[in-house]
């Protein structure tokens, strides 16, 4: 059983959904003080 390649997976999905949450807050922050 290969673990490393799930965990790449998960981690790949979890990099990607916080950098997404991180622009749409500091995007939403700009446009707030804005």
């Amino acid at each position: 059983m290969k673990k490393k390649m799930s965990w790449d997976a998960i981690l790949k999905v979890v990099i990607a959904v916080a950098s997404a949450v991180l622009g749409a807050l500091s995007a939403h922050a700009m446009t707030g003080k804005m």
